[in-house]
C-alpha cells in the first residue's frame, strides 16, 4: 500500500527499549496517564508480560509497547477519514478526534495495537509520542520516569527493525521509531535473554502464554456481516436483472435493501453522523473505497431500475438511466474486490489467498446462479467447496461444526435447485449458506497484536 502520507526523516527521535531491565513496573504507563489524561490510564502504553508464571521452563520478560510512529503508518493509511496527520517536527503519528469517525479499523490494522477506542467519546486514541514535550527539548513522559533505564529516548535504527517473535515484536517492514537492545549486547544482536534454547528443558512442558480478548467479535459487528452479504447478493441480482430483465428486483425493493444495508453499516460508527468523511481517503484505504463504491453501486442501481419511470416522459433521463445498469454492475464487482481488501490488509493469524466467505467468490456464484450458468456456478461452487473443507480440516471454521454442516448442505442443495427449481429458489439457498459463512468469517476474524503473538510463538514451543 502506497500514500502520499509523507514518511518521517530517517534521523528522528525513537523509543529504545532494554527487555533485561523491564521490570513490569508499569511506571511509564502510569506516567503517560499522568501527563495526557489527567491520571487516567490512557491505555496507550501496554504492559505485556511473557511467561506471568513465572514457569522454569520460559524466562520471564516484559515488552512496554505502545504506538511506534511508523514510516509507514498502515493506521493513517487505512483511515477511511483521513484522521491522521504526521508532526512534521517529531515525526509522530497523531489523530485529530475531531474528524475520526470511530470505525476502528485503524486498531484493526496496526500490528503494535496502538490505537484505543474511547467508547465515550466514540472516537480512536493514540500515543502522541509527547510532541508538545519533544518540541520544548524534553522527553517523553514515559521514556523519563522509567526507573531501569529499560525504556529510553533514542533515534531509530532504519537497518534493523525489531522482529523478535518471542516477545511478539514484527515490524512488517513499517519502519517503527522503535529499538529493541540489550545493554549488554550490540544492537543487532539478539539478547540471549532472547534465545530461549538454553533455557528449555526437554522434561519440562512449556506453559501456555495467555492470550488476549479478540478484537473483533461477531456479537459486535452484526451490522458489517448484514453489509457484507446484502451487497454481493444485490451485485448478482442486479446482474441478472441486465441480462434477463424480467429476474430485475424492483425498484422499491432494490433501493430498500441496498439503503437499509447502508445505513445498519453506519451503526458500527462511535460517530455515525460523521459516515460521509469514510469516503475521503479512497486513494490508500479500502474501507474507504469500500464506502465510496457501495454507495455508488446502490446509486446507480436505483437509477437502472428507475428507467421505466422515465420512459414516455423524461426520454433524455431514460437513456441516461439505462446506460447506469452496465455501470452499476461494473461498479458492483468493485465493490466484491474492496470488501474482500478491507479484510486482506488485516494482519491475522490464519490467512489464505483464498476464502470461502470472500465476496467476489459469493458474488461470481451468486450471479452464475442468478443466470443459470450452470459451469460457471458448478466451479464456484467447487472452489467454495474446497476451502470451506480446508478450513474445516485444520479447525478454523469459526462457528461449530453443525453450522459448517449447514454452511456445506445449503450450498450444495442451491447448485442443485439451479438446475431443478429455478434461479431464485437456487440464490436464496446462496445467499443463506453465504451468511452463515460470512458469520463464521468475523467470528474467527482475530487481528494479531503483541500479546496474541506472543502466545503463539510460546505455543510453537511446545512438544
Amino acid at each position: 500500500m502506497t500514500s502520499a502520507f509523507a514518511p518521517a526523516s530517517q534521523q528522528r527521535p525513537a523509543f529504545v527499549f532494554a527487555p533485561d531491565r523491564c521490570t513490569g513496573c508499569e511506571a511509564c504507563r502510569v506516567a503517560c496517564g499522568n501527563e495526557n489524561a489527567g491520571g487516567i490510564d490512557t491505555g496507550w502504553r501496554a504492559i505485556t508480560t511473557l511467561n506471568p508464571s513465572r514457569h522454569p521452563a520460559l524466562p520471564t520478560r516484559h515488552l512496554s509497547l505502545a504506538c511506534n510512529h511508523c514510516d509507514t503508518p498502515v493506521c493513517a493509511l487505512g483511515c477511511p477519514a483521513n484522521a491522521y496527520r504526521r508532526d512534521a517536527a517529531t515525526g509522530a503519528v497523531l489523530l485529530e478526534p475531531d474528524k475520526c469517525i470511530g470505525c476502528r479499523y485503524c486498531s484493526w490494522l496496526c500490528p503494535w495495537d496502538a490505537p484505543k477506542f474511547d467508547a465515550a467519546a466514540g472516537v480512536m486514541t493514540k500515543c502522541t509520542f509527547c510532541s508538545p514535550r519533544l518540541a520544548a527539548g524534553l522527553q517523553p513522559a514515559c521514556t523519563q520516569v522509567c526507573p531501569t533505564g529499560a525504556l529510553s529516548l533514542g533515534e531509530r535504527d532504519g537497518e534493523h527493525e525489531p522482529n523478535l517473535p518471542l516477545l511478539g515484536l514484527d515490524a512488517r517492514g513499517l519502519g517503527p521509531a522503535l529499538r529493541v537492545v540489550d545493554p549488554r549486547q550490540r544492537p543487532t544482536e539478539l539478547p540471549p535473554a532472547l534465545a530461549i534454547d538454553a533455557w528449555l528443558d526437554a522434561d519440562e512442558r512449556v506453559p501456555p502464554q495467555p492470550r488476549p480478548r479478540p478484537k473483533i467479535e461477531l456479537r459486535s459487528e452484526w451490522s458489517l456481516v448484514l453489509f457484507t452479504v446484502a451487497l454481493p447478493a444485490l451485485v448478482a441480482w442486479l446482474g441478472a436483472g441486465l441480462a434477463f430483465p424480467e429476474r430485475a428486483p424492483a425498484l422499491a425493493v432494490f433501493a430498500g435493501i441496498g439503503g437499509l444495508a447502508l445505513g445498519l453499516s453506519t451503526s458500527h460508527l462511535g460517530r455515525p453522523l460523521r459516515a460521509w468523511r469514510a469516503v475521503l481517503n479512497w486513494r490508500t484505504s479500502w474501507l474507504s473505497r469500500e464506502a465510496l463504491l457501495a454507495g455508488a453501486f446502490v446509486g446507480l442501481g436505483s437509477m437502472a431500475l428507475a428507467t421505466p419511470l422515465f420512459e414516455g416522459v423524461v426520454p433524455a433521463i431514460a437513456r441516461a438511466s439505462a446506460l447506469a445498469g452496465p455501470l452499476a454492475a461494473a461498479v458492483g464487482l468493485g465493490l466484491a474486490i474492496a470488501i474482500d481488501g478491507v479484510y486482506a490488509a488485516i494482519p491475522r493469524r490464519d490467512r489464505f489467498p483464498l476464502h470461502s466467505a470472500d465476496a467476489l467468490l459469493a458474488t461470481v456464484l451468486q450471479l452464475a446462479l442468478a443466470l443459470g450458468a450452470t459451469v460457471l456456478a458448478w466451479t464456484a461452487g467447487a472452489v467454495t467447496l474446497a476451502l470451506l473443507a480446508a478450513r474445516v480440516r485444520r479447525g478454523a471454521f469459526g462457528l461449530p461444526a453443525g453450522w459448517a454442516a449447514a454452511r456445506l448442505t445449503l450450498l450444495l442443495f442451491a447448485l442443485v435447485a439451479s438446475a431443478t427449481a429455478g434461479w431464485a429458489p437456487a440464490l436464496l439457498l446462496a445467499l443463506g449458506s453465504q451468511a452463515i459463512d460470512r458469520c463464521a468469517f468475523y467470528a474467527e476474524l482475530d487481528p494479531t497484536t503483541p500479546a496474541s503473538r506472543m502466545a503463539d510463538a510460546v505455543a510453537r514451543l511446545a512438544p
